[in-house]
Protein backbone atom coordinates (compact mmCIF):
# COMPACT_ATOMS: atom_id res chain seq x y z
CA UNK A 1 0.00 0.00 0.00
CA UNK A 2 1.11 3.03 -0.97
CA UNK A 3 2.15 6.04 1.74
CA UNK A 4 0.61 9.41 2.20
CA UNK A 5 3.71 10.84 1.76
CA UNK A 6 4.45 9.18 -1.61
CA UNK A 7 0.17 9.91 -2.65
CA UNK A 8 1.26 13.50 -2.12
CA UNK A 9 4.43 13.63 -3.80
CA UNK A 10 2.90 11.96 -6.84
CA UNK A 11 0.24 14.45 -7.15
CA UNK A 12 2.58 17.41 -6.61
CA UNK A 13 4.73 16.07 -9.44
CA UNK A 14 1.53 15.38 -11.53
CA UNK A 15 0.22 19.09 -11.08
CA UNK A 16 3.75 20.25 -11.37
CA UNK A 17 4.30 18.60 -14.65
CA UNK A 18 0.71 19.49 -15.88
CA UNK A 19 1.31 23.53 -15.47
CA UNK A 20 5.06 23.28 -16.79
CA UNK A 21 3.53 21.05 -20.17
CA UNK A 22 0.65 23.29 -20.31
CA UNK A 23 2.91 26.89 -20.34
CA UNK A 24 5.12 25.23 -22.60
CA UNK A 25 2.07 24.30 -25.13
CA UNK A 26 0.11 27.98 -24.24
CA UNK A 27 3.74 29.53 -25.27
CA UNK A 28 4.20 27.63 -28.43
CA UNK A 29 0.71 29.21 -29.65
CA UNK A 30 1.96 32.94 -29.11
CA UNK A 31 2.11 34.76 -32.05
CA UNK A 32 5.49 37.06 -31.97
CA UNK A 33 6.80 39.45 -34.69
CA UNK A 34 9.63 37.33 -36.81
CA UNK A 35 11.92 40.74 -37.65
CA UNK A 36 13.95 42.36 -35.44
CA UNK A 37 12.97 46.45 -34.30
CA UNK A 38 10.13 47.85 -35.45
CA UNK A 39 7.47 45.87 -37.25
CA UNK A 40 6.60 46.25 -40.81
CA UNK A 41 3.46 45.11 -42.61
CA UNK A 42 -0.44 45.56 -42.09
CA UNK A 43 -2.28 45.06 -38.54
CA UNK A 44 -6.14 44.16 -39.59
CA UNK A 45 -8.37 45.43 -36.81
CA UNK A 46 -12.17 44.80 -36.93
CA UNK A 47 -14.26 48.18 -35.16
CA UNK A 48 -17.70 47.15 -33.96
CA UNK A 49 -20.74 49.27 -32.12
CA UNK A 50 -23.09 47.79 -30.24
CA UNK A 51 -26.90 48.37 -29.29
CA UNK A 52 -27.41 49.63 -25.72
CA UNK A 53 -30.43 47.97 -25.75
CA UNK A 54 -30.29 44.71 -27.32
CA UNK A 55 -26.36 44.21 -26.86
CA UNK A 56 -25.81 43.29 -30.48
CA UNK A 57 -23.52 44.65 -33.16
CA UNK A 58 -24.51 47.66 -35.15
CA UNK A 59 -22.22 47.77 -37.52
CA UNK A 60 -18.57 46.31 -38.02
CA UNK A 61 -15.67 47.78 -40.21
CA UNK A 62 -12.49 46.88 -41.17
CA UNK A 63 -9.70 49.31 -40.20
CA UNK A 64 -5.86 48.29 -41.93
CA UNK A 65 -3.04 50.12 -40.37
CA UNK A 66 -0.08 50.15 -42.57
CA UNK A 67 3.41 50.23 -40.39
CA UNK A 68 6.94 50.82 -41.62
CA UNK A 69 9.77 51.78 -38.79
CA UNK A 70 9.66 55.65 -40.62
CA UNK A 71 6.28 55.64 -41.39
CA UNK A 72 2.56 54.51 -40.43
CA UNK A 73 -0.47 54.77 -42.83
CA UNK A 74 -4.09 54.41 -41.67
CA UNK A 75 -5.87 54.45 -45.28
CA UNK A 76 -9.31 54.25 -44.18
CA UNK A 77 -10.13 56.76 -41.36
CA UNK A 78 -13.58 57.19 -39.78
CA UNK A 79 -12.74 61.20 -39.44
CA UNK A 80 -16.11 62.21 -38.26
CA UNK A 81 -15.59 59.65 -35.65
CA UNK A 82 -12.78 61.20 -34.32
CA UNK A 83 -13.78 64.54 -34.77
CA UNK A 84 -17.06 64.59 -33.34
CA UNK A 85 -18.51 65.09 -36.77
CA UNK A 86 -16.54 68.05 -37.37
CA UNK A 87 -13.94 66.78 -39.41
CA UNK A 88 -11.90 68.39 -42.52
CA UNK A 89 -14.10 68.15 -45.27
CA UNK A 90 -13.52 64.68 -47.09
CA UNK A 91 -11.08 63.53 -44.84
CA UNK A 92 -10.52 59.88 -45.17
CA UNK A 93 -7.28 58.84 -44.56
CA UNK A 94 -4.42 59.49 -42.10
CA UNK A 95 -0.60 59.33 -42.68
CA UNK A 96 2.11 59.57 -40.07
CA UNK A 97 5.98 60.13 -41.02
CA UNK A 98 7.73 60.09 -38.30
CA UNK A 99 10.56 60.94 -40.42
CA UNK A 100 9.48 64.57 -41.12
CA UNK A 101 7.89 65.25 -37.60
CA UNK A 102 4.40 65.34 -38.87
CA UNK A 103 0.91 63.84 -40.05
CA UNK A 104 -1.37 63.99 -42.77
CA UNK A 105 -4.76 63.93 -43.61
CA UNK A 106 -6.52 63.74 -46.74
CA UNK A 107 -8.98 62.28 -48.97
CA UNK A 108 -10.20 61.58 -52.38
CA UNK A 109 -9.86 65.23 -53.50
CA UNK A 110 -6.63 67.20 -53.69
CA UNK A 111 -6.58 68.71 -50.23
CA UNK A 112 -4.41 67.81 -47.73
CA UNK A 113 -3.79 69.31 -43.97
CA UNK A 114 -0.65 68.71 -42.59
CA UNK A 115 -0.26 68.80 -38.50
CA UNK A 116 3.20 69.65 -37.16
CA UNK A 117 4.34 71.75 -34.35
CA UNK A 118 1.31 73.74 -32.77
CA UNK A 119 -0.67 72.06 -34.98
CA UNK A 120 -0.46 69.09 -33.03
CA UNK A 121 -1.00 71.17 -29.88
CA UNK A 122 -4.31 72.72 -31.16
CA UNK A 123 -5.06 69.28 -32.26
CA UNK A 124 -4.91 67.50 -28.40
CA UNK A 125 -6.61 70.89 -27.34
CA UNK A 126 -9.46 70.56 -29.97
CA UNK A 127 -10.01 66.56 -28.85
CA UNK A 128 -10.39 67.49 -25.20
CA UNK A 129 -13.42 69.89 -25.81
CA UNK A 130 -14.83 68.01 -28.18
CA UNK A 131 -14.30 65.37 -25.76
CA UNK A 132 -14.78 62.34 -28.68
CA UNK A 133 -18.19 62.56 -28.96
CA UNK A 134 -18.91 62.86 -25.68
CA UNK A 135 -16.59 60.46 -23.71
CA UNK A 136 -14.76 61.29 -20.60
CA UNK A 137 -11.15 63.07 -21.12
CA UNK A 138 -9.86 61.87 -17.91
CA UNK A 139 -9.28 58.92 -17.25
CA UNK A 140 -8.28 56.04 -13.67
CA UNK A 141 -6.04 53.37 -13.80
CA UNK A 142 -4.68 51.46 -15.20
CA UNK A 143 -5.76 48.28 -13.56
CA UNK A 144 -3.55 45.92 -14.67
CA UNK A 145 -3.46 41.97 -15.12
CA UNK A 146 -2.58 39.25 -17.28
CA UNK A 147 -1.13 37.56 -19.05
CA UNK A 148 -4.34 36.40 -21.45
CA UNK A 149 -4.62 34.70 -24.79
CA UNK A 150 -6.19 36.34 -27.21
CA UNK A 151 -6.82 35.03 -30.63
CA UNK A 152 -2.53 33.49 -30.59
CA UNK A 153 -1.59 37.29 -29.03
CA UNK A 154 -0.61 36.80 -25.48
CA UNK A 155 -1.71 40.23 -23.84
CA UNK A 156 -1.85 42.26 -21.12
CA UNK A 157 -4.87 43.77 -19.45
CA UNK A 158 -5.30 47.68 -18.61
CA UNK A 159 -8.15 49.08 -17.74
CA UNK A 160 -9.58 52.73 -17.37
CA UNK A 161 -12.50 53.87 -15.44
CA UNK A 162 -14.07 57.17 -16.48
CA UNK A 163 -17.06 59.05 -15.45
CA UNK A 164 -21.49 58.00 -16.42
CA UNK A 165 -19.76 54.20 -14.93
CA UNK A 166 -17.91 54.19 -18.12
CA UNK A 167 -15.13 51.08 -18.11
CA UNK A 168 -11.86 50.64 -21.15
CA UNK A 169 -10.44 47.61 -21.26
CA UNK A 170 -7.54 47.62 -23.37
CA UNK A 171 -5.83 44.96 -24.05
CA UNK A 172 -1.67 45.09 -25.16
CA UNK A 173 0.94 42.83 -26.65
CA UNK A 174 4.77 43.36 -26.31
CA UNK A 175 5.43 40.88 -28.35
CA UNK A 176 5.28 43.35 -31.31
CA UNK A 177 6.91 46.37 -31.60
CA UNK A 178 5.00 49.21 -33.77
CA UNK A 179 6.73 53.20 -34.15
CA UNK A 180 3.68 54.95 -33.16
CA UNK A 181 5.06 58.10 -34.02
CA UNK A 182 2.99 61.46 -33.09
CA UNK A 183 0.12 58.68 -31.89
CA UNK A 184 2.45 58.07 -28.75
CA UNK A 185 3.50 61.64 -27.96
CA UNK A 186 2.12 64.07 -25.18
CA UNK A 187 -0.62 66.52 -27.09
CA UNK A 188 -2.70 63.32 -27.37
CA UNK A 189 -2.60 61.56 -23.85
CA UNK A 190 -1.12 63.97 -21.56
CA UNK A 191 -1.40 67.07 -20.26
CA UNK A 192 -2.60 68.82 -23.80
CA UNK A 193 -5.38 66.08 -24.74
CA UNK A 194 -6.88 63.17 -23.64
CA UNK A 195 -5.50 62.20 -19.78
CA UNK A 196 -4.91 58.36 -19.91
CA UNK A 197 -2.46 57.57 -17.37
CA UNK A 198 0.99 55.70 -19.26
CA UNK A 199 -0.71 54.98 -22.12
CA UNK A 200 1.99 57.51 -23.69
CA UNK A 201 4.50 55.17 -22.43
CA UNK A 202 2.99 51.73 -23.19
CA UNK A 203 2.70 53.17 -27.06
CA UNK A 204 6.26 55.48 -26.74
CA UNK A 205 7.21 51.27 -25.65
CA UNK A 206 5.69 50.20 -29.45
CA UNK A 207 3.61 48.03 -27.97
CA UNK A 208 0.55 47.02 -30.19
CA UNK A 209 -3.70 46.95 -29.13
CA UNK A 210 -4.99 43.78 -29.40
CA UNK A 211 -8.33 44.36 -27.96
CA UNK A 212 -10.04 47.79 -26.86
CA UNK A 213 -13.57 47.81 -25.42
CA UNK A 214 -15.69 50.52 -24.21
CA UNK A 215 -18.33 49.62 -21.25
CA UNK A 216 -21.17 51.27 -19.55
CA UNK A 217 -21.78 49.78 -16.88
CA UNK A 218 -22.18 46.28 -18.16
CA UNK A 219 -22.88 47.15 -21.41
CA UNK A 220 -20.90 46.80 -24.39
CA UNK A 221 -20.58 50.08 -26.37
CA UNK A 222 -17.40 49.51 -28.66
CA UNK A 223 -15.07 47.16 -29.11
CA UNK A 224 -11.78 47.40 -32.00
CA UNK A 225 -9.78 43.78 -32.07
CA UNK A 226 -6.36 42.84 -34.10
CA UNK A 227 -7.40 40.16 -36.02
CA UNK A 228 -3.79 39.52 -38.28
CA UNK A 229 -0.62 41.02 -38.16
CA UNK A 230 0.72 40.89 -41.50
CA UNK A 231 4.81 41.14 -41.48
CA UNK A 232 5.63 42.11 -45.28
CA UNK A 233 7.95 44.53 -46.52
CA UNK A 234 5.36 47.87 -47.23
CA UNK A 235 6.14 49.18 -50.87
CA UNK A 236 7.31 53.10 -50.26
CA UNK A 237 4.19 54.43 -52.46
CA UNK A 238 1.90 52.83 -49.66
CA UNK A 239 3.28 55.04 -47.02
CA UNK A 240 3.39 58.42 -49.22
CA UNK A 241 1.55 61.31 -49.69
CA UNK A 242 -0.90 60.46 -52.67
CA UNK A 243 0.40 61.84 -55.91
CA UNK A 244 -0.67 65.88 -56.70
CA UNK A 245 -2.04 66.60 -53.19
CA UNK A 246 -2.20 70.06 -52.06
CA UNK A 247 -0.88 70.63 -48.34
CA UNK A 248 -2.72 72.78 -46.59
CA UNK A 249 -1.80 74.35 -42.61
CA UNK A 250 -3.95 72.89 -39.78
CA UNK A 251 -3.59 76.08 -37.85
CA UNK A 252 -6.65 78.07 -39.01
CA UNK A 253 -8.62 74.98 -39.16
CA UNK A 254 -8.02 73.37 -36.15
CA UNK A 255 -7.89 77.09 -34.47
CA UNK A 256 -12.04 77.28 -35.56
CA UNK A 257 -12.01 74.23 -34.80
CA UNK A 258 -11.24 74.65 -31.23
CA UNK A 259 -13.01 77.95 -30.63
CA UNK A 260 -16.23 75.36 -32.18
CA UNK A 261 -15.78 72.92 -29.55
CA UNK A 262 -15.43 75.07 -26.41
CA UNK A 263 -18.28 76.74 -28.03
CA UNK A 264 -16.50 80.44 -28.84
CA UNK A 265 -17.23 80.10 -32.50
CA UNK A 266 -19.73 79.48 -34.94
CA UNK A 267 -23.19 80.70 -35.51
CA UNK A 268 -26.08 80.12 -33.04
Amino acid sequence: MESVRGVVNRRVLSISLGIFLGTVSLAADFSEQKGAGYFEGALRYVVSRYSIRSGKALERTQTNVLATKDRLSIPSLDANEVFANNAPPGVSSALFRHDKGDFILYGDDIDAYRFRGYDQVLLGMAFRALALSGAPVDLTGPEESGPYLLRGFRTYLKRYRGEMDLRYDMYFTSDYRVNWGALSESWLFGNGGLRVPKLTAILERGEVPVRIEAFRGSKKLLSMNLMMADEFTVGKELVAIPPQKILHSSTSLLTQLAKEAAGFGGEE
